[in-house]
C-alpha cells in the first residue's frame, strides 16, 4: 500500500513538474496556479517538494536560470538580447535576474555571453 503512495505522489510531481516547464516563461506563475491545475492545495504542492528537499520557488527559479543559461550558450539565440532572453524564461524584474544570474554563475550573463572571465565559472562561452 506504501509503495502505490510512493507511485502516485512521483507522477503527480511528474506531472506539476511538466506543468511547470509549459509555462515557465510566464512570470506571474504562481504555487496556487499548479495546486489549481492539479486539483490539490497549495499546502499539498509544497510537500511534495519538500519530500524531494525542494522549495517550489527555487525549484522555479532553477529551471528558469538553467534555461537562460542554455539560451545565453546557444548560437541560435546570438539575435536576442540578454533581457529578451531573461524576460522569454520568466524574469521580469532584469535586475533581479542580474543578481540570481551573477550569483549562481559567478559571472554576468554579458560575461558568459561573450567570454569574459568564464574560466573562473567552469561555463563555455560560445565565442
Amino acid at each position: 500500500m506504501e509503495d502505490c503512495f510512493v507511485v502516485k505522489r512521483g507522477v503527480r510531481m511528474n506531472a506539476i513538474k511538466a506543468f511547470i516547464l509549459a509555462r515557465i516563461e510566464n512570470p506571474s506563475l504562481c504555487l496556487a496556479d499548479v495546486a489549481a491545475q492539479q486539483g490539490i492545495s497549495s499546502s499539498y504542492v509544497r510537500k511534495l517538494f519538500a519530500a524531494e528537499g525542494a522549495k517550489f520557488a527555487t525549484y522555479v527559479l532553477d529551471i528558469r536560470i538553467e534555461k537562460v543559461l542554455q539560451m545565453l550558450t546557444d548560437p541560435d539565440s546570438r539575435d536576442r538580447s540578454i533581457g529578451a532572453i531573461a524576460l522569454r524564461c520568466g524574469f521580469n524584474d532584469i535586475s533581479y535576474f542580474n543578481r540570481v544570474f551573477r550569483k549562481r554563475y559567478g559571472c554576468t550573463p554579458s560575461d558568459l555571453r561573450y567570454g569574459r572571465r568564464v574560466a573562473d565559472t567552469g561555463l563555455t562561452a560560445t565565442g
